[in-house]
């Protein structure tokens, strides 16, 4: 269960993420998100993965960068999971893909494929900046 303080900060998490939907963020403006999300630690975690069940392109970037730079391998089941939900679309799941990737995960792993997509239909770089969620400025 999660404390007040964790819930407080998951609420300004979320409020966050609906300032930025919809918008046209540059890749240094997702890196400044992403460092917010950092400085708010853990708690943060399932408000970053939800990102995954939206369409909303700007943050989809924000959540894949977020979690590429996490740096531990909590984030992991959850994805995998993700990957497993019919209702995730195929960018997200070829985002999340792309973390898996990070986090040292063999994504041309047959069984990590079939929970997936063709990923032919989405060549997300593996600097990843996000897919179209992001420009350069």
């Amino acid at each position: 269960m999660a404390s007040a303080g964790q819930e407080r900060i998951r609420e300004q998490i979320r409020e966050r993420f609906e300032e930025l939907r919809g918008r046209d963020l540059t890749n240094a403006e997702v890196n400044v998100e992403v460092q917010r999300l950092l400085t708010l630690g853990e708690p943060g975690i399932p408000v970053i993965l939800d990102q995954f069940k939206g369409e909303d392109e700007t943050l989809l970037a924000v959540a894949t960068q977020a979690l590429k730079v996490w740096g531990e391998p909590r984030p992991v089941e959850p994805l995998i999971a993700l990957l497993r939900n019919p209702d995730v679309g195929d960018l997200a799941k070829a985002l999340i893909l792309n973390v898996l990737e990070k986090y040292g995960l063999d994504v041309d792993d047959p069984e990590l494929l079939g929970l997936s997509i063709d990923l032919e239909d989405y060549q997300v770089d593996s600097a990843g900046d996000g897919g179209g969620g992001a420009r350069e400025p």
